[in-house]
């Protein structure tokens, strides 16, 4: 079943706010690491080697595990976002196959390749013939040359064919 043209928009707004929802979060988290990374600074030229892991730890555990485990419910939600596109993007693909679009036609290309050459010969080697003495004698035509009122030209004769055929 092919997407409705009401609900792409709803759906592309939903990924563009989810996308939007992880970016602030992991700027949150930069900001966070920032301010971890100076504290550790601070705190190893006067504190012991186990207090400062001991400050790390809760600090991380403090502030990174709620906005870790908001990223993953978002990518959750993201990849049954994912899943349902790729659903109807299927649904789309199979409907456009049904109808017979974006199918390749083998027998198309073995008969209209050679109808197409056969038609543009036909159109061009009769004139091409025409334009000099030797190709129209060449082709069986009669060939006429200039006059005063005249152009000189190539004709062919379906009478003379015959009697030449026949005699």
């Amino acid at each position: 079943m092919p997407i409705p043209d009401r609900e792409l928009p709803e759906t592309l707004d939903l990924i563009a706010k989810l996308v939007a929802s992880v970016s602030d979060r992991l700027d949150k988290q930069g900001e966070a690491l920032d301010r971890l990374a100076k504290a550790q600074a601070q705190t190893q030229a006067a504190a012991s080697p186990d207090r400062v892991a001991a400050a790390t730890a809760r600090s991380v555990r403090d502030t990174l595990v709620p906005e870790l485990h908001k990223i993953v419910d978002t990518m959750d939600g993201l990849t049954g976002g994912k899943a349902l596109l790729r659903e109807r993007w299927r649904a789309f693909d199979a409907e456009e196959a049904r109808q017979g679009r974006w199918r390749f036609q083998p027998w198309a290309v073995v008969v209209g390749i050679p109808l197409a050459l056969v038609v543009v010969l036909a159109l061009l080697v009769p004139r091409a013939a025409a334009y000099a003495s030797f190709t129209c004698r060449a082709t069986g035509g009669t060939w006429s040359p200039a006059t005063e009122h005249f152009l000189s030209g190539c004709t062919y004769s379906a009478d003379k064919r015959a009697a030449a055929s026949s005699s």
